[in-house]
């Protein structure tokens, strides 16, 4: 009598293992993109929020915010700036910004999503936009180029922390 051996050939296992492979990339791919996106609509949701809170206060006080005591004041008075935290990068020690213009009395606050965006608001774009170019880390290079006069500047994001006192 002849047995015959049954089981897989090296190539039949190879095949599976490559198949598996390519499987799990296409599924690593898709769940990075999955995951851009929701931190990006963290991100854009955040800037809504601020956006609310800095016209609350210029209504309350009839001007916006120009320092970081007004920021301050700002939470106190029951309306923070907000900033999901986990869904903004931590490449750069800066990725929170509020940017303040006294001479013309306007605001900006730019944030950097752990895609890699960078998203604006201010007081001419109160919508959250994509910042056209990369993330600046001078302060004064980023705020001169979302608002008009760059008279001040607050990073929320700074040295690694965040600052409770305003969020």
């Amino acid at each position: 009598m002849n047995k015959r051996a049954s089981g897989f050939t090296i190539v039949e296992l190879l095949i599976v293992i490559v198949v598996i492979a390519i499987l799990a990339a296409i599924t690593i791919v898709a769940y990075n993109g999955i995951q851009n996106r929701a931190n990006d609509s963290a991100v854009q949701s955040d800037l809504a929020r601020d956006v609310k809170s800095i016209e609350l206060y210029r209504v309350d006080n009839g001007n916006y915010p120009a320092s970081y005591t007004n920021l301050v004041a700002m939470k106190i008075a029951g309306y923070p700036l907000v900033a999901s935290q986990q869904a903004y990068s931590t490449v750069s020690p800066t990725n929170y910004g509020v940017c303040f213009d006294t001479t013309d009395d306007t605001y900006a606050v730019a944030a950097r999503s752990k895609s890699g965006k960078v998203w604006y608001v201010s007081s001419k774009q109160k919508s959250p936009t994509e910042y056209p170019t990369t993330w600046q880390s001078g302060v004064a290079a980023l705020c001169q180029n979302i608002i008009d006069n760059y008279s001040n500047g607050q990073w929320v994001y700074q040295a690694s922390t965040w600052s409770t006192a305003i969020l």
